[in-house]
């Protein structure tokens, strides 16, 4: 229920005179405690003296209360503070949050969610055991929910979490879009682009997004299926391209030549990729052992190398996620050291593409042996390109937004790898 502006002026008011004449108790004023929003949007109010109403968190936000007095709060949101009411939301002690209860007996459908903030994975349900952070965007599979306490799966493992601390990928408590390490072509500056294209004609095929500046952050508008636009220039994945005399930014996955005629954009980009893509390239050293090494065709090859692609641009020692991601799949947290303690074991040099390779052979065969027998069915066809690329992202790597980035690696390893 939305406050009306001057009953939310009169206690804001009361609230800041409270505070001002020390009127709210000790207790109160010194210790803070977390609360969760349980109305659908929760108003929050400036604290200066317009009182300007600042917007809205919608339902399962965690705020932190640093003070009340009657129905209205001083809160703080990821560093930002304000005021809000009492009645709209409720106070959770995240150290009773997942204490041991029975969340086995409470079951959901298995569904992909997302970190929406920083938080913890426990081993067990009790905020005494063990337990690893991970970053808001994080992604993982949703196994059971008991109240507050969630139970999760990520990469094999099996562990607790906070329920409101989780969204649905692509979920609008993200303060940004999380997206892996080659994924960040598309904020680079297309102006310095090494491909120049000239003025040729493409379509999207799909429903995409064309930004204003070469950034995920700044403002976008989502165009149809099929819209024809004019390619101005490429740098890795983004590009730069102009609709009457708006010029703006988007994937090349999306692109395709426009069968009015000119250069396409998937022979630009075939002309790029095949000219890295040389005898003794990474690309080409990976190509070969995924499928003289482990048997894949070319098709289940250029989906995973697609993938590659996106996760690390076939660089195996880049560092992502703060440095808890290593490598050309970008190996997370526990992955990354089973990566470094595999290659020791089995004298290999994990910093190098055969090390790295090694391993995936390795964890494919024993942790995700159903990804590889995919892998192995696939049609030896664009298509099966496609379905490769998509199974192993939304299986294998799991980014977040997990269904969008299986679809775009699925798109690359189809209209540009393929026809290589």
């Amino acid at each position: 229920m939305m406050i009306q502006r001057k009953t939310a002026t009169l206690l804001i008011l009361i609230l800041l005179l409270a505070l001002l004449a020390g009127a709210v108790p000790a207790a109160m004023a010194e210790n803070t405690f977390k609360a969760v929003v349980t109305a659908d949007s929760m108003p929050v109010y400036s604290q200066v003296e317009s009182h300007d109403y600042l917007g809205s968190l919608p339902r399962g936000a965690e705020v932190t209360v640093e003070a009340y007095s009657g129905n209205v709060a001083l809160i703080s949101y990821r560093g930002y503070y304000g005021l809000a009411k009492v009645s709209d939301m409720k106070a959770v002690a995240e150290s009773a949050a997942v204490q041991n209860t029975a969340v086995q007996s409470t079951t959901v459908q298995s569904r992909p969610v997302i970190a929406v903030r920083a938080t913890r994975i426990y081993k067990k349900p009790s905020t005494r055991s063990r337990y690893i952070s991970v970053e808001a965007g994080t992604s993982m599979t949703l196994l059971a929910v008991n109240g507050n306490c969630a139970k999760v799966e990520r990469g094999g493992v099996v562990g607790y979490a906070v329920y409101s601390h989780l969204g649905e990928p692509g979920s609008a408590l993200q303060t940004t879009e999380t997206a892996p390490a080659a994924q960040a072509e598309t904020t680079e500056a297309a102006q310095t682009a090494e491909v120049k294209t000239g003025s040729a004609p493409v379509v999207t095929t799909c429903s995409t997004r064309i930004y204003r500046k070469a950034s995920t952050s700044s403002a976008y508008v989502t165009v149809d299926k099929g819209t024809k636009l004019t390619l101005v220039a490429v740098s890795g994945n983004c590009a730069k391209v102009q609709r009457g005399s708006a010029v703006g930014y988007t994937t090349l996955d999306c692109l395709a030549s426009d069968t009015s005629g000119g250069e396409s954009a998937a022979s630009t980009a075939d002309t790029k990729v095949s000219s890295s893509f040389s005898s003794g390239s990474t690309e080409y050293v990976i190509y070969k052992f995924l499928v003289g090494e482990m048997g894949l065709n070319r098709a289940a090859a250029m989906g995973v190398l697609a993938n590659i692609k996106y996760e690390s641009a076939y660089k195996p020692t880049i560092n992502g996620d703060g440095g808890t991601s290593y490598g050309l799949c970008q190996w997370h947290l526990g992955r990354k050291t089973n990566l470094i303690n595999w290659c020791k074991q089995n004298d290999l040099d994990y910093t190098t593409v055969e090390g790295q390779l090694r391993f995936l052979q390795y964890e494919l065969s024993t942790s995700y042996p159903g990804v590889l027998s995919y892998l192995k069915k696939v049609d030896n066809t664009a298509e099966g390109a496609y379905d490769a690329a998509y199974y192993f992202c939304f299986n294998f790597e799991a980014p977040a937004a997990r269904t969008s980035q299986s679809k775009a690696r699925g798109n690359y390893a189809k209209n540009t790898l393929f026809k290589l």
